[in-house]
């Protein structure tokens, strides 16, 4: 149904949602994250060559920016390789067909460059444990692990595994994330498999050896907790802002009312990790339906149990959409992820959603990421001295000038440009947000796609590396052309006007004055060629004051014919009629 509202009341279209709507409220601040997995090129990449590589990797950050999702976990570690230039590890083989062989050019940085302009971060995703079996590899410099320390492995169930309890493993697991920080301007690290495989791992000779006498089960838990502080206390203290955070399997403890989980079978204590500081967020694998089905676990029991282990800390619900049960209740999922606290949700795996259809209008605004205040609670200042014209029909460009900063901390790392119909933009409403700009940037290009008003309002605010949003610009304000163009053919008597592109096409929007108070009735008629139907959209039926009104036509669908826009205005009849070739 298309939306009317007088000129003097724009507002109401761009803040007030549709009548009888029951999708709850989309959060301002929310991570939208997907899992981009390289392992077997389960997402990408799809071929070796290395121009689409590139291509298929910038269609997947567009993509993900069309559906607002600001953040990206990239596997660059996905079984003891590397999609980025190691000097640890080897490429991996799915870049060239090749464990080893240079593809050269490196996937992170490229990745990073995409995502950064698009306003959306880079998580490295670091499988931990588990790498490729024994025997599996050839020969490359530098050499797969399994190579170089056949040692520190095992062959389990058919996967290759890293044994946590050997001080040297964890060393140089430690050095290969760090290298990754020091190189790539990163967002943040997400850990997986940072675990043991089972209770029955083969790792009697490392315990004899260095289990100082303990029992064995505390000593494996100790040593992903040493493996976990050493990480967070290096890479944070190289960068303080950087994020670090898990995804662990599902089920944390035996309260939730299953055997196997991930603190009791597998050693994985996450909670501990939280209440310590030593992990930013989670993005636990809740991999499963709302209420569970033939005895599997209940999303809805595990999404609210994480969020009281996390705290203050920050939970990212992972929703398993490649399961079809799961896919086709996922605007459930995420309403209540939300309705628990959960800072976002994440989503395994890219594959699964990239066509963007599943989401049911949960994100149909995009979302700045939310801050963490224990890293930094620092706010950048305003930007300066916006101003906009417009250079095109319904295009504006909009300049500001860069915040003087004293603090790196206090510099932008993005900007945030709002738009509303009024003075008073309504900064906590997400549908206010038109666009998130590189921090490297001071000007865009804005168009309003569907107009709704004659008046745009405009401000900037910048936000930091740390995601805290400073005050927003002065607002600034700019007129339509099409708007006036629109205004300028209607008199004080009962007029009506069309907006059509040059030499005729489909109108955006129809305006009409009334010279008094009177019934109105705003018909569309469509003659479809080829039909000898009339198609009639009652577009407005009301009794409405003098005054101008405009009816935007973003909701109607044109198919080629002949059309006439009708207004009965009392005893008067207003025709405009227009062709679509």
């Amino acid at each position: 149904m298309p939306i009317r509202i007088p000129l003097f009341l724009f507002l109401i279209l761009l803040i007030a949602p549709e009548s009888g709507t029951q999708t709850p409220a989309i959060p301002k601040r929310e991570v939208r994250a997907v899992w981009l997995t390289t392992a077997s090129g389960l997402d990408w990449p799809k071929t070796t060559d290395r121009a689409e590589q590139q291509a298929s990797l910038s269609e997947i950050v567009r993509r993900l920016k069309s559906y607002n999702f600001n953040t990206i976990f990239f596997q660059v570690r996905s079984r003891g390789d590397a999609y980025y230039r190691s000097v640890y590890e080897p490429w991996a083989e799915n870049l060239t067909g090749t464990l080893g062989k240079d593809p050269g050019w490196d996937p992170l940085a490229f990745l990073i460059n995409e995502a950064h302009r698009a306003g959306i971060e880079v998580h490295a995703w670091v499988n931990v444990y588990k790498v490729r079996a024994n025997g599996q590899v050839p020969i490359t410099t530098p050499p797969h692990i399994s190579r170089a320390h056949p040692g520190w492995m095992f062959n389990y169930r058919g996967e290759g595994w890293l044994d946590p309890g050997i001080p040297e493993v964890g060393t140089y697991l430690l050095n290969v994330v760090m290298d990754i920080a020091r190189k790539y301007e990163i967002d943040g690290v997400n850990f997986d498999y940072l675990r043991y495989p089972g209770r029955d791992f083969p790792d009697g000779d490392s315990y004899r050896k260095h289990g100082l006498g303990i029992p064995r089960e505390r000593w494996r838990k100790s040593n992903l907790d040493r493996f976990v502080t050493e990480c967070y206390d290096r890479l944070t203290a190289l960068r303080p802002l950087l994020k670090i955070g898990s995804s662990p399997l599902g089920i944390y403890g035996s309260d939730t009312g299953f055997v196997s989980t991930a603190a009791g079978e597998y050693y994985q204590d996450t909670r501990s990790w939280l209440k310590t500081g030593k992990l930013d967020y989670v993005a636990p694998q809740v991999y499963w339906a709302i209420g569970g089905a033939k005895g599997e676990p209940d999303y809805a029991v595990l999404v609210p149990d994480w969020q009281r282990l996390a705290g203050a800390r920050h939970v990212y619900a992972g929703i398993g959409a490649y399961r079809t049960d799961v896919a086709k209740e996922i605007p459930r999922q995420i309403d209540l992820s939300r309705s628990v606290g959960n800072a976002g949700q994440c989503y395994f795996r890219y594959e699964n959603v990239h066509g963007g259809e599943f989401f049911g209008g949960r994100y149909a605004t995009p979302a700045l990421i939310p801050p963490m205040p224990w890293k930094d609670s620092s706010s950048p200042p305003p930007p300066l001295h916006l101003a906009l014209n417009e250079i095109a029909t319904n295009v504006f460009n909009l300049q500001w000038v860069l915040p003087q900063t004293v603090a790196d901390r206090s510099r932008a790392a993005r900007f945030i440009l709002y738009r509303g119909t009024s003075p008073q933009i309504p900064f906590d409403d997400p549908r206010s947000i038109a666009q998130v700009v590189p921090g490297s940037a001071a000007s865009c290009i804005d168009t309003v796609k569907v107009p709704t008003g004659a008046t745009y309002f405009y401000a900037v605010s910048a936000v930091n590396a740390a995601n805290s949003e400073g005050l927003p610009s002065p607002v600034s304000s700019g007129t339509m052309r099409e708007f006036l163009s629109l205004r300028g053919k209607l008199t004080e008597t009962t007029g009506l006007s069309a907006s059509l592109s040059p030499g005729g096409g489909t109108p955006r929007m129809v305006a009409y004055s009334l010279a008094r108070r009177t019934p109105v009735i705003l018909d569309l008629l469509a003659y479809p060629r080829g039909s000898n139907d009339t198609i009639t959209t009652t577009l407005v039926s009301d009794t409405e004051e003098t005054g101008i009104y405009v009816v935007g036509l973003g909701g109607v669908q044109f198919v080629p014919g002949k059309y006439t826009v009708r207004l009965r205005a009392g005893e008067s009849v207003v025709e405009q009629p227009f062709e679509l070739p």
